[in-house]
């Protein structure tokens, strides 16, 4: 039985990494309000850098947990992130390949939380579509679930986006922490397959 689900999990990362490295490049989802997690929950992953800690950029976290359709937290689901740089592309220009510069894969711990270590995104060049960052999440017996997560403080968030809201996207907020780093948290409930 443990060797199925190494292989189940092992099967549904690779699956998702190579659907997000090749075929995943168009405009980012319209947003739609979520309920955010508590904010003084204590996360107990261990941050997965997307990016070098020099990074050009305002430094900032993820953090969120995952959860299963009974609302327990859910171990063990790959979170797969990725982002634009602070120029607001996925890579330089003239580039032969279009797998993000800016990406990482965790791993949820045993309370369901991951946490990415990364930099404010910039938004598209020449478009007025909101910072974003892209999440792919994988679970054992559970479907898949894209998200794309927008700022809340972003001025590019107008009314008229709002309004066009997609179940695939959430507004996060992003709180300046004591270190002067940003945090954006966000929750995933997954369903069962």
């Amino acid at each position: 039985m443990r060797t199925r689900y190494i292989v189940l999990t092992a099967a549904a990362i690779i699956t998702a990494a190579a659907w997000l490295f090749t075929t995943h490049q168009s405009a980012p989802r319209v947003i739609t309000p979520v309920a955010q997690p508590a904010a003084d929950a204590v996360p107990s992953a261990i941050p997965v850098p997307m990016c070098a800690a020099t990074e050009p950029g305002q430094p900032m976290h993820l953090i969120g947990r995952v959860f299963d359709e009974h609302n327990k937290p859910l171990p063990k689901a790959s979170v797969i992130a990725y982002s634009t740089d602070n120029t607001g592309l996925y890579v330089p220009r003239g580039s032969s390949t279009r797998t993000p510069r800016i990406n990482a894969v965790a791993v949820t711990d045993a309370n369901g939380w991951f946490h990415f270590t990364t930099i404010k995104p910039g938004p598209y060049p020449d478009t007025d579509d909101p910072m974003h960052i892209h999440l792919h999440i994988d679970a054992a017996v559970h479907k898949h679930m894209y998200r794309t997560l927008w700022f809340e403080d972003d001025p590019r968030l107008t009314p008229a986006k709002r309004r066009a809201i997609d179940a695939e996207t959430r507004i996060v907020p992003l709180v300046k922490r004591d270190d002067g780093t940003l945090e954006a948290r966000c929750d995933i409930r997954l369903e069962g397959a």
